[in-house]
């Protein structure tokens, strides 16, 4: 019998997790940035460079079953500690297997295979993995911004007609309703695995809409919470702790100023040719032919095929 319970729920943007363990409380508040900024970094997160210490664990396991060493466990343990910090998501494992693992080491247990099944530690990282395919998948049909000729029904429908292993599987919850916070009203989700968490998250993505678009810098989702026309995340992209937004502003900057330059030398030499025909230096057939050319080149450089050097070069020949 479990000796902790777990509660989830979302209120004015932000997430909560909360669990209570005996005496001992648990509450992990992801408000530093707004819903759902944990399940889109789950999404991208590298999860399978953890299963080699999984299959380990798993090792672990069996050797428990065969020795009743508990000595066992404690690899399985260290694994548990070290995963829990990657992710709120992961804490709920933790929590759980810890509980699990606590009861099978008691001299009275008589079946630890039931109680801690290794098959099932084993598959978590393959088992995320497909789930972060599966969630990515109805980002790209359902929720993705970009597509604005399709009626939302009308793609949520054409998604549940994919085949069923590229569908996230939503599942039956335990959900609640109450008054949370000294604030208000809102659903509770009391978790009975991990994955319930993911499956919460998602579906609230899905009931309120909340789209996502590729960031044009690091060409991740992010949800379009606030502004829906910003074209940049705010994910921190380098190592000087810039964010795309910061660096996709920098390079607009760059571009602009770049543009601006080209533009410049291009007008530059246009008035100057245009006064040629005045002065008779040369035909307004020539001077066309010339524009004509000159519009070819500035193409070119403006899709950096040529640099903004070598197209001065060329408009002064």
């Amino acid at each position: 019998m479990s000796d902790f319970q777990c509660k989830f729920y979302l209120l004015d943007g932000a997430e909560t997790f909360s669990c209570k363990e005996g005496d001992a409380e648990y509450v992990i508040k992801i408000a530093d940035r707004p819903f759902p900024d944990s399940l889109l970094s789950f999404v991208y997160y590298d999860i399978n460079s953890w299963e080699p210490r999984f299959h380990e664990a798993e090792r672990s396991l069996i050797k428990f079953y065969q020795t009743r060493d508990t000595t066992c466990l404690k690899p399985v343990q260290k694994l548990l500690d070290d995963f829990k910090g990657e992710h709120p998501y992961f804490f709920y494992l933790w929590l759980d297997w810890s509980d699990q693992l606590k009861q099978a080491e008691a001299p009275d247990c008589k079946n630890p295979t039931r109680l801690l099944p290794h098959k099932e530690l084993a598959h978590v990282p393959s088992n995320l993995a497909t789930m972060q395919q599966q969630i990515l998948r109805l980002f790209q049909t359902v929720l993705d911004a970009s597509i604005t000729d399709v009626g939302f029904s009308i793609r949520v429908q054409a998604y549940e007609q994919a085949p069923s292993l590229q569908k996230f599987d939503f599942q039956p919850m335990k959900i609640s309703f109450e008054f949370v916070g000294e604030k208000q009203f809102t659903e509770v989700l009391y978790p009975q695995s991990m994955y319930d968490l993911i499956d919460f998250s998602l579906r609230k993505c899905v009931q309120e809409k909340i789209m996502m678009r590729t960031c044009k810098n690091c060409g991740r989702y992010f949800a379009l919470t606030v502004h829906g026309s910003t074209e940049y995340c705010s994910r921190v992209f380098d190592s000087r702790g810039r964010t795309c937004k910061e660096v996709g502003a920098m390079r607009q900057y760059v571009q602009s100023h770049a543009q601006d330059e080209l533009l410049k030398i291009y007008r530059r030499e246009y008035k100057r040719r245009f006064a040629w025909i005045r002065a008779g230096k040369i035909s307004q057939e020539a001077f066309s032919a010339w524009s004509k050319e000159a519009q070819k080149e500035k193409g070119k450089c403006e899709n950096g095929k040529i640099s903004q050097k070598e197209f001065a070069h060329w408009l002064k020949q």
